[in-house]
């Protein structure tokens, strides 16, 4: 059953390489039709309105832009294989430029929203300003209290705050 499968993507992968290639030949043909045509339809167009005579092949410039627009597409359709590899290969070393750039910067933020959940927030002293461990309740250096403890419902709070979290009682 495996060989059936990959016999079958063989033959897709044929077909489409074929339907690519016939792509690029309807397109470049269509293209090279319409810009004979737009060609001929301009020259024409030049050589009579200089003469003030009446354009005679101005239909040539009506069935030519859409044979150039339409040439254009199916042109592109059968080579967007090579067009996206190109994009891909002009796009990538900026991007893995850009991220060499940025990763200080990302590393950082990281860092410090890592430290905040893992809760290594400092508490700075109201009094002698030394950071202390997040959950420490008196300086380590100058011994003065960094927490308060709501007189109302007991939650305690940081030492800034002016009311309690949970009650609201004015501190």
């Amino acid at each position: 059953m495996e060989n059936n499968n990959n016999v079958k993507e063989k033959t897709n992968a044929e077909k489409h390489e074929r339907t690519k290639k016939k792509l690029k030949i309807i397109g470049i043909t269509l293209l090279a039709a319409g810009a004979a045509f737009v060609i001929t339809g301009f020259v024409d167009f030049i050589k009579n309105i200089s003469t003030f005579n009446q354009p005679q092949l101005f239909w040539c410039l009506i069935v030519g832009f859409p044979m150039l627009g339409f040439g254009g597409m199916v042109t592109a359709m059968g080579f967007r294989k090579e067009i996206a590899r190109y994009v891909k290969n002009e796009s990538v070393p900026i991007i893995n430029e850009v991220g060499e750039e940025i990763t200080p910067a990302v590393t950082s933020i990281a860092g410090a929203a890592m430290s905040a959940v893992k809760g290594e927030e400092k508490i700075k002293c109201p009094e002698c300003g030394t950071e202390n461990a997040n959950d420490s309740n008196f300086c380590q250096e100058c011994g003065a209290k960094l927490k308060k403890v709501c007189p109302s419902c007991g939650e305690v709070l940081d030492n800034e705050s002016k009311f309690c979290d949970k009650c609201g009682y004015k501190l």
